[in-house]
């Protein structure tokens, strides 16, 4: 349980540093270690065995993206995207990363809802509704900056704009330590027998 608190830690929190964007946090770490406490966990339930597979498939994707963004804008995949599409090699670039955000997403809410499968090894239920609920809030903020980026930010003032976006930021990154802190809780709670 403690690889996939661990491995979260990687995949939600993003820090990129350089040009190239080297990420100090690797997300293809975090889903090698949410595959190895999937694979303890995947003894008690078939869900976590589902939820297993679908975290090795994401490190290979993770690889692949991590790869593709070290090479830069200019590289094969960009390139057979963009002549797939008729897109330029800047909207093929951001098309597989929000492809890749949207995988990262829908995984990670169906490794926590296959965690209501180990409520009866936690002395405190309601620590899993409360993680589940705290994911959902992450969630939409996460949704709702990727909707105001892509749909609204262009219509409104631009000092409007930064407020909104600070607004956004700041709110994600308090529910996402309030997710992690959730996640540590259940950690140290839970009774593998």
């Amino acid at each position: 349980m403690l690889q996939i608190f661990w491995g979260s830690v990687f995949l939600l929190f993003d820090i990129n540093v350089s040009t190239y964007c080297i990420d100090v946090l690797p997300d293809f770490i975090g889903w090698i270690l949410i595959a190895f406490g999937l694979k303890k966990l995947s003894q008690h339930s078939k869900v976590f065995r589902c939820v297993k597979v679908i975290g090795i498939f994401m490190i290979a994707i993770s690889l692949l993206q991590a790869v593709i963004s070290f090479m830069g804008s200019e590289n094969f995949v960009y390139n057979y995207i963009s002549k797939f599409y008729g897109i330029e090699n800047a909207d093929s670039a951001y098309l597989f990363t929000t492809v890749f955000w949207g995988l990262k997403m829908a995984v990670l809410t169906l490794a926590i809802l296959a965690l209501f499968k180990i409520r009866d090894r936690i002395s405190d239920t309601q620590s899993i509704k409360r993680l589940a609920i705290v994911w959902l809030i992450v969630l939409a903020i996460e949704l709702s900056t990727f909707v105001y980026k892509n749909l609204i930010m262009c219509y409104l003032p631009s000092t409007i704009q930064k407020a909104i976006m600070q607004i956004l930021v700041v709110g994600v990154i308090f529910f996402k330590i309030w997710f992690v802190f959730s996640e540590y809780k259940i950690t140290k709670d839970y009774k593998p027998y």
